[in-house]
């Protein structure tokens, strides 16, 4: 998975152009969707223990994570940072960007703990029990998800208007399609 982690910093909301680049917010929302499918394999594997998958699954798995919480090895995302942009004296943007970086430094914690307890799943002697494995992936899983609701709506809220009707349509379709999947999951 070629996955990139935004560090809280998405798209340009408050620079001087009129229109934010359509690009930038597509690119943001394929991240999530890929992000997304992470999370549903995550949660899979949840639902499997005390089955843990093999190893090589796990590995991927790591690896994947290992971008989330190390962008070294990871290709830098092609949105600009935001909080060289916004404006610090809107209360409702600096809430919402400092709500996002808290989220975003969160799951990054939550992957570099669930990579090593992964990776520990591997050797018999470092395996963790079924119940701490299933509750450290429904943390990443469920707040990941979250911090991908937070970023989204975000920017809907404080770029509407500078969005082209194009990527207020991924945004909101982005939303709808995980708020469909967690209604037919409580269903």
């Amino acid at each position: 998975m070629d996955l990139h982690w935004s560090s809280g910093s998405v798209v340009p909301l408050t620079s001087r152009s009129s229109e934010i680049p359509e690009d930038a917010i597509l690119q943001l929302v394929e991240d999530h969707r890929q992000l997304g499918e992470l999370c549903d394999l995550l949660e899979c594997c949840a639902d499997d223990l005390p089955t843990l998958p093999p190893a090589p699954v796990v590995e991927k798995i790591c690896g994947a994570l290992r971008e989330l919480y190390d962008p070294g090895e990871a290709t830098l995302p092609p949105y600009p940072d935001v909080t060289r942009m916004y404006d610090t004296a809107d209360p409702l943007a600096a809430v919402l960007l400092e709500q996002v970086q808290a989220r975003h430094a969160a799951d990054a914690t939550h992957a570099e703990d669930l990579a090593d307890a992964l990776r520990g799943s591997l050797d018999i002697a470092e395996r963790p029990s079924p119940n701490m494995l299933g509750y450290m992936l429904r943390c990443f899983f469920d707040g990941c998800r979250q911090a991908m609701d937070c970023e989204e709506l975000a920017i809907l809220a404080l770029a509407r208007h500078r969005l082209t009707a194009a990527a207020r349509f991924s945004l909101t379709e982005s939303l709808r399609h995980r708020a469909g999947r967690r209604r037919s999951v409580l269903s």
